[in-house]
């Protein structure tokens, strides 16, 4: 009897560690778990950083201050035009993912694009990107980004496939020629047009391309010196060309007119700029 007795205790003991030993188990693998199941992983989130900043670099990017960047995927990213008003940009997002800052400053929405990623950078010229992180060959080609223009303003596609904000015959800013890089950082054939008021990028990846992929529309809002410098340089260059063309055509050496004119006009130019911006 006392060995049977012996023998229950025993069993108790080991059914009661076993236990134990398996309530540790669960409890370890269970903030796995939870992140599996929809929780965003701070692990994931630097990651995705990290790929983005190799990428873009960090020297432009500007510190974050609270409510510049969107919260989540969801809501709508703005920055200044060069008039002072103001731009909507949409990201293409599927998932309401609640962004998360690195120590440099880009804001990851991790899986906010099926599965891709999206990130935002505010730069410090006062520009902001709006980047996809391509995860593979599975993700979508397309990104659409939304966008809230001024009132009256215009979008105008150009040659270098950038595409410019207008309002009356005037540039407010533009999104400047896209750009996709792989994991090696070789370019990706890649593409903008304008569709219903919104700007499409297609990102041209194949099966053997490097993944992630990073894909760019920066925004960058023309500033008023940057204005001021263009126009103030049109006019020196035109005063710079006449009076080139009037010394060379009369000045004991004989340039002549056109060889006086090309560098009055670049003088002009440059001499306009400078008093332009700094008007």
């Amino acid at each position: 009897m006392n060995n049977m007795n012996n023998m229950n205790s025993t069993t108790l003991r080991i059914s009661a560690a076993a236990f134990a030993s398996a309530g540790v188990l669960l409890a370890a693998s269970a903030p796995a778990a939870f992140a599996d199941a929809g929780q965003t992983s701070p692990q994931t989130a630097a990651q995705t950083a990290a790929v983005v900043e190799r990428t873009t670099g960090t020297a432009d990017i500007a510190p974050r201050v609270a409510g510049t960047v969107p919260t989540t995927a969801a809501e709508v990213l703005t920055s200044s035009a060069g008039d002072g008003s103001t731009i909507g940009i949409s990201l293409p997002a599927s998932d309401n993912a609640t962004g998360v800052a690195s120590e440099h400053g880009t804001v990851v929405y991790p899986d906010a694009a099926g599965s891709s990623a999206l990130a935002v950078q505010r730069t410090t010229e006062g520009g902001v990107r709006a980047l996809a992180v391509i995860a593979n060959a599975s993700a979508p080609k397309e990104y659409r980004y939304g966008l809230d223009l001024p009132e009256g303003a215009t979008l105008q596609q150009q040659e270098d496939g950038s595409v410019t904000v207008l309002r009356d015959g005037e540039a407010l800013g533009a999104f400047q020629a896209p750009w996709a890089k792989d994991a090696n950082g070789a370019a990706v054939p890649t593409s903008y047009r304008i569709q219903d008021g919104a700007l499409v990028q297609t990102v041209a990846f194949d099966a053997a391309t490097a993944f992630p992929v990073v894909a760019d529309p920066t925004w960058a809002g023309l500033k008023k010196r940057a204005k001021n410098a263009l126009k103030s340089s049109d006019r020196s260059t035109v005063a710079g060309a006449v009076g080139g063309c009037i010394i060379g055509a009369v000045g004991v050496a004989g340039a002549g007119c056109g060889p006086g004119a090309a560098v009055g006009a670049i003088g002009g130019f440059a001499k306009g700029a400078i008093e332009g911006f700094f008007k």
